[in-house]
């Protein structure tokens, strides 16, 4: 019998997904050639926010996009910033929606395992955290390449911008699809003022959220997509 070796394993070749077309995404090496805006589109407007986890119709990932999009143009008229919060879920067409909660649960069992196992509590705080974003980022990275943007870490004044909307979108959200006071433990620690959205958070269904998305994607970016 061949001895147990404590050498790393071999790393994969690919970690494929499926494409729409049933052809392969490698989500290890994601590159612009394999971004369609037009799946990212309809795949976001069948993702549910918050897992779907209230009582009303999907609110989805792409028309959160849209109205976070839309909302950050009307509070400064730039088109690059709206597109680049259009953009900034892009990667869970390929992913899912990874939710915050999940993220925290899964780096508490890191946390509790690697204890248990006597590792190094400094470099297992927060890793999951690193890990995932890593992992988005990487997606997005392809992703800013297709839409002939710079990686949104070259342009920290929009990162932050893009950060805080996805704050009070979160916010915003949370209050129109739980009720008028959520409870806070759920929510981002901010203090922003809310959103100036166009119009009601209330679900569109999925045909609206990807015909919005795909306009969208045109007027702030220039990108043509067409409906699947």
């Amino acid at each position: 019998m061949r001895p147990a070796s404590n050498a790393p394993s071999a790393r994969p070749a690919i970690i494929p997904t499926f494409k729409p077309d049933g052809s392969a995404f490698d989500l290890l090496e994601p590159k612009a050639s394999d971004i369609s805006f037009a799946d990212m589109a309809n795949t976001l407007s069948k993702l549910a926010r918050f897992n779907g986890l209230y009582r009303c119709p999907a609110y989805s990932v792409a028309q959160h996009s849209v109205m976070g999009a839309d909302a950050l143009f009307r509070e400064t008229g730039d088109g690059v910033a709206a597109g680049y919060f259009l953009l900034h879920d892009g990667h869970e067409y390929a992913l899912g929606d990874i939710t915050r909660p999940a993220v925290d649960l899964i780096q508490h069992h890191i946390g509790r395992l690697a204890t248990d196992a006597g590792l190094d509590a400094d470099f297992i705080d927060r890793l999951a955290h690193r890990a995932i974003a890593s992992v988005k980022r990487s997606i997005d990275v392809a992703i800013y390449q297709a839409a002939e943007l710079p990686n949104i870490d070259t342009v920290p004044a929009y990162g932050r911008q893009i950060r805080d909307m996805d704050d009070r979108m979160l916010v915003a959200e949370a209050a129109a699809l739980f009720g008028a006071q959520p409870n806070s433990a759920c929510l981002p620690r901010v203090s922003l003022p809310p959103p100036k959205l166009v119009g009601t958070i209330e679900p569109w269904g999925a045909m609206k959220a990807e015909l919005a998305f795909i306009d969208r994607l045109q007027r702030y970016l220039g990108i043509a997509a067409r409906a699947c």
